[in-house]
């Protein structure tokens, strides 16, 4: 059963992390034990696409991702994907946008931008032939490189079709993940000119007060594609029942995350001196997730993968029965032995992610 992984990095991973992402990821690593390359997740990484193939995640969200960090505030101004001002964030993100079109023109990957172009990418894969690309949607994890609203409508021709308005820190247009606010005047506008291009808002990363201000504002489609549940795991990362109740009563779906600190109740976000360095907990610890909005939503409806695999981090902080990306698979199990019925292990794996954009592109 084939899977879609509603956020990965792959743009971060290769522009910033200097990651060959075409290559074994046995070699990748390699290289980066060799080299000395210092990071703590140098020589760690999961996510490669020829391990993409092998564990059938054939399609995906994947991101543009550069960010503005506004007066210092949150807790990543260490990441290498801060930068100073909108023009700096905009150059990165265009970066990011040309490493996929050398991958589109490689035939590793395929942009997906329209109903027609979904379906196309999933039949593809009844039959898929080694060389068949990994199908891309296209997301930006923070809005920082839109630089105004007139903007827009050039980033959707070329292929973006998912915003997240926020990231960590204080952010061009509002608050997001470690800091307590709102969005920012020019949010709306902004706001506005997605919903006439016809790109989705994904609500994950948006401090509290700013969540809530965009589900009052915004009634295009909305989803969360890499979020788990507050009421598990501590800390405003992570979203609330009520949030949760509110983004599925709108038809969105939310993605699960796979690393230690979306999934062990002893790690708070919000204080970090529950922080630790090596994962506990293995992919099992992903399904009380699911399970939980299952309860809340009253059916399977909802809940995806949205992995965050080498989102920053690496095997240090994957589950403690995963290697690489590959693995997916064995989380499909997983589900069955919880319980879950092969039609809602269908819509986990992949049903639930391309009926939503099916209804946003509608």
């Amino acid at each position: 059963m084939f899977i879609f992984d509603a956020h990965l990095d792959l743009s971060l991973n290769a522009v910033n992390f200097k990651r060959d992402l075409t290559r074994p990821v046995d070699e990748i690593r390699a290289w980066e034990r060799e080299t000395g390359v210092r990071r703590k997740d140098a020589g760690r990484g999961t996510v490669t696409l020829p391990e993409m193939r092998k564990g059938s995640v054939r399609i995906m969200l994947s991101t543009i991702m550069a960010r503005v960090q506004v007066g210092g505030a949150g807790t990543s101004l260490s990441l290498s994907n801060s930068a100073r001002t909108q023009s700096i964030a905009y150059a990165q993100g265009q970066s990011h946008l040309a490493y996929y079109r050398a991958l589109e023109r490689r035939g590793e990957i395929t942009f997906i931008r329209s109903t027609e172009d979904l379906n196309a990418s999933v039949k593809a894969w009844d039959d898929p032939k080694p060389d068949t690309p990994v199908g891309l949607i296209l997301s930006m994890e923070s809005a920082d490189p839109i630089l105004t609203p007139d903007d827009v409508q050039t980033w959707f021709d070329a292929g973006l079709r998912s915003v997240s308005l926020t990231h960590f820190g204080a952010n061009s247009y509002g608050h997001g993940t470690g800091t307590v606010g709102g969005m920012y005047p020019p949010a709306f506008p902004l706001m506005d000119a997605l919903k006439a291009a016809g790109i989705a808002l994904d609500v994950s990363h948006l401090a509290d007060t700013a969540l809530w201000q965009v589900m009052e504002y915004w009634d295009g489609p909305v989803h969360a594609s890499h979020c788990n549940c507050r009421a598990l795991v501590p800390g405003q990362r992570h979203l609330t029942d009520e949030m949760i109740k509110a983004i599925c009563d709108r038809g969105g779906v939310i993605g699960s995350v796979f690393c230690e600190q979306m999934l062990n109740p002893a790690w708070d976000w919000d204080d970090p001196s529950t922080h630790y360095d090596v994962s506990k907990r293995p992919m099992r610890a992903v399904v009380d997730h699911m399970d939980h909005i299952c309860q809340l939503t009253g059916s399977s409806d909802h809940i995806a993968i949205g992995s965050d695999l080498d989102g920053g981090f690496g095997r240090e902080h994957s589950p403690t029965d995963y290697n690489t990306i590959a693995d997916l698979q064995r989380f499909l199990d997983i589900l069955r032995g919880r319980g879950y019925e092969e039609e809602d292990v269908r819509k986990i794996a992949h049903g639930n992610l391309v009926r939503f954009f099916e209804e946003a592109w509608s």
